[in-house]
């Protein structure tokens, strides 16, 4: 004769496994690097979508980002000091935008978290965006990316 054994509801569901819980999604606003209070007031606004990330073998680190937008156009220059300006409507950048300069291996550093893509249309080469997606694909991106580091080393 068989003994059936009923198995308590606790052992049970401590058998169980539980499903991996999903990472949360990060902001991809929160990789971009910290800035004096008063520049980062007046970007706080600015959506991840409408940020760039400008990368040129010329920088000459001087200014580290630029706000343009409604025919203005803000400077944040590395010692802190903000300045403003009128934008000509023709200026190559015709979107309202937050554009942030800096070197391929801080913006591959950026990639490795939230994935980064070419924004198109911008005027300028080396320009990217956050992907919609965090983890979209890497490679194309990656792979420029090690290229311009060469660059600009």
């Amino acid at each position: 004769m068989m003994e059936t054994r009923q198995l308590d509801l606790v052992d049970y569901l401590a058998g169980m496994s539980a499903p991996p819980a999903a990472a949360p999604q990060e902001n991809p606003l929160d990789l971009l690097p910290r800035r004096p209070k008063a520049w980062e007031r007046l970007i706080a606004h600015v959506p991840a979508e409408d940020v760039r990330i400008s990368l040129s073998t010329t920088w000459t680190r001087v200014v580290v980002e630029q706000l343009r937008e409604n025919g203005r156009g803000d400077l944040l220059f590395a010692t802190g000091k903000i300045r403003s300006d009128d934008v000509p409507p023709d200026l190559i950048w015709p979107e309202p935008c937050r554009l942030i300069l800096m070197t391929a291996a801080s913006a591959a550093r950026i990639h490795e978290r939230w994935c980064l893509e070419e924004a198109p249309g911008t005027g300028l080469t080396n320009t990217f965006r956050f992907a919609r997606q965090q983890h979209a694909d890497r490679a194309a991106v990656s792979q420029q990316l090690r290229a311009l580091a060469q660059e600009q080393s």
